[in-house]
């Protein structure tokens, strides 16, 4: 069984700046969005969302499912840096990406968990739909 699971968001690159994306949370200056590379794993009792998302920290995040959108955003601080900086190769923004979750999901039992700039969501399927193992007796 397929998961119906569809991104909201761009297909899949590289972590880039969306600078068309306004962000609606507060943030202390304006910094660039960034929407972060996600892996989704079907397994089988849920699907599971994995987030690259460096910068940022738990408690800045919020992991949001309404009109059955899955959304998340972190918003990352600006670094500071000693001096007078010279030159810049890596940007600092927030994230954000969201997803359309299909039927068939537990809205009220997801759970996420942010470890080392990777967070990682948890979308247990209703029991109903969960793939199961039908036994075959003999006659």
């Amino acid at each position: 069984m397929v998961p119906t699971f569809h991104s909201a968001a761009q297909p899949a690159a590289p972590a880039r700046p969306d600078q068309s994306v306004e962000s609606s949370q507060p943030t202390a200056a304006p910094c660039l969005v960034y929407q972060p590379n996600v892996d989704v794993c079907d397994c089988g009792a849920e699907v599971m969302l994995v987030a690259d998302m460096p910068g940022a920290k738990a408690d800045s995040m919020n992991v949001s499912f309404e009109d059955g959108v899955l959304a998340v955003f972190a918003q990352v601080p600006q670094r500071p840096l000693q001096g007078r900086q010279i030159g810049q190769e890596y940007g600092i923004g927030d994230y954000r990406r969201s997803f359309r979750l299909g039927e068939g999901f537990d809205a009220s039992q997801i759970s996420a968990e942010y470890r080392r700039g990777v967070l990682t969501i948890h979308v247990p399927r209703l029991a109903a739909v969960r793939p199961r193992k039908i036994e075959v007796r003999s006659a």
